[in-house]
């Protein structure tokens, strides 16, 4: 009896113990959630400095807990923080600890999350093809994944790569991927989850790329409905549309106004403490405007503020890009080891294969008699053609029929004139763009898509019929291109354009 009643209160004690253990386990991870999110609350309101704070905080507690998720997810938050602050080299560190955790290993869109930080790292630093590198790689990580978090990853991997493409004044495909962003950004009500951010910030991108064409009209209605946009919701920071704002009164050659805006913008990054470490420029805009309003006093004003934030801004940036060098040759070298490795499991792996295969072909052999010996003998050393064929001939159909699925996805995608057509035909044919660039360098993205177009068969009629345009618009145009490469007028177009990613 008395054993009995020991052991009734040692698993009383234990559960007791075991359910205080719990229960300030679970303080803990409510304490780390909560400074995670002041961390991004922070943040919102462009106070990086506060949101580093929070984050780091919570680090140390998640740490002490040793839990995974919350680890990757606080570095996360302190990637973010410092890189907003131009301190690449201390937010490429917390992404690649980031990285090591189980937890991102296991978490796809977690890892698409931190991919994007990194990208933003590399765009500042100037390195534009690696930046775009790891954008890409997060459209392929989540292009056909339709969950909330992924859909919202990828309406700002559209906007970065539209504007990546912006910077280089390849307007065609800018909007390629504008269109893509909106096309998202229609899936949720304005109000949800904060999207209306979102929102405002692709408004402010068409706003941008209107204005690089010369559509002023266009990007002024941009420009206001992100600027309405952000009022209806009582989001008083507001220095991005004053600075748009006050490019395009630049544009107009209205330089008061413009001096009016750019100024609004630096009085409410102060009110909102925001860094201007990465809006400089703005003060280099209104010193110009000073030079061409005739006050020299402040255009040296503004132009000695500048300088002096630039000069800075130079120093770390020097110090960041070694940093960012030594992560990209650590990506690379991670990727040769995985290769080697990957190479390493298949050699050894078909040895393995071939040695058992021989052992079984030895013992069967074994337990004939010599008569079956020399039947199965001239059988198996006797190949009849079927036999030489058919592995061929199911490989061939294989291939044929995954070749089949991917051309007639892209014909419907191009009968739809969807605008996905030319991302998903470079996936299909991922060399046709550079062979046709060697061919003829300097094509735009319109010329391009017209020769996917000619090169899957499509005729100048169908091609008018799915993208909207007159017969006589697409003829002019397949003839320039013909001028263009010097095909011989007896020569299909088509046929040369297949002929010439076979070569």
């Amino acid at each position: 009896m008395t054993k009995t009643r020991f052991i009734k209160n040692s698993l009383l004690l234990f559960t007791i113990l075991a359910s205080g253990f719990l229960a300030c386990q679970d303080y803990e991870f409510r304490k780390i959630d909560s400074l995670l999110t002041q961390s991004f609350n922070s943040r919102k309101k462009y106070n990086d400095f506060e949101g580093l704070k929070y984050a780091k905080t919570a680090s140390s507690l998640a740490e002490k807990a040793g839990n995974s998720e919350r680890i990757a997810r606080s570095y996360y938050s302190m990637a973010i923080s410092l890189s907003h602050l131009r301190l690449q080299k201390q937010s490429l560190f917390y992404i690649e600890k980031a990285y090591n955790q189980a937890y991102t290993k296991n978490n796809i869109v977690f890892a698409s999350k931190l991919k994007e930080v990194k990208s933003y790292n590399y765009m500042t630093l100037g390195l534009t093809s690696q930046s775009q590198k790891e954008l890409f790689g997060i459209v392929n990580l989540l292009q056909k994944k339709e969950d909330t978090a992924s859909t919202k990853i990828l309406i700002r991997v559209y906007g970065h790569i539209g504007k990546n493409y912006q910077n280089k004044s390849k307007m065609d495909s800018a909007f390629i991927y504008y269109n893509l962003k909106d096309k998202l950004l229609k899936k949720f009500p304005e109000p949800y989850t904060n999207i209306y951010r979102n929102l405002s910030d692709h408004y402010i991108e068409l706003g941008n790329a209107f204005l690089k064409k010369q559509r002023t009209d266009s990007a002024f209605y941009y420009y206001q409905k992100s600027y309405q946009l952000k009022q209806k919701y009582n989001n008083p920071v507001l220095f991005m549309e004053y600075i748009q704002f006050g490019n395009y009164y630049r544009k107009l050659q209205e330089y008061q106004k413009a001096l009016d805006f750019y100024q609004k913008a630096v009085r409410n990054m102060e009110n909102y403490s925001v860094n201007q470490a990465s809006f400089t420029y703005v003060y280099s805009d209104i010193s110009k405007i000073y030079g061409i309003l005739g006050d020299k006093e402040k255009q040296n004003q503004y132009e000695g503020i500048y300088l002096k934030m630039e000069n800075q801004a130079m120093i770390e940036k020097h110090e960041n890009i070694d940093y960012a060098l030594n992560v990209i040759i650590k990506d690379y070298e991670k990727g040769y080891k995985t290769s080697q490795k990957k190479k390493n499991v298949w050699f050894y792996g078909g040895i393995i294969v071939l040695l058992a295969l021989a052992l079984f072909i030895f013992k069967a052999v074994r337990k004939k008699t010599a008569h079956n010996e020399m039947r199965a003998d001239t059988v198996i050393n006797t190949p009849t053609p079927e036999n030489k064929m058919t592995p061929q001939k199911n490989t061939d159909e294989a291939l044929q029929l995954k070749n089949n699925d991917a051309y007639n996805e892209l014909i419907k995608f191009s009968k739809n004139n969807d605008s996905s057509f030319y991302f998903r035909f470079q996936q299909v044919y991922p060399q046709f763009e550079k062979k046709i660039l060697e061919a003829c360098p300097g094509l735009r993205t319109s010329e391009l898509i017209l020769c996917a177009y000619i090169f899957l068969g499509f005729t100048i009629k169908d091609i008018a019929e799915y993208t909207f345009k007159s017969v006589h618009t697409i003829r002019n145009r397949k003839q320039n291109l013909r001028k263009k490469f010097n095909i011989p007028t007896e020569r299909d177009m088509g046929i040369w354009l297949r002929d010439l990613m076979e070569n």
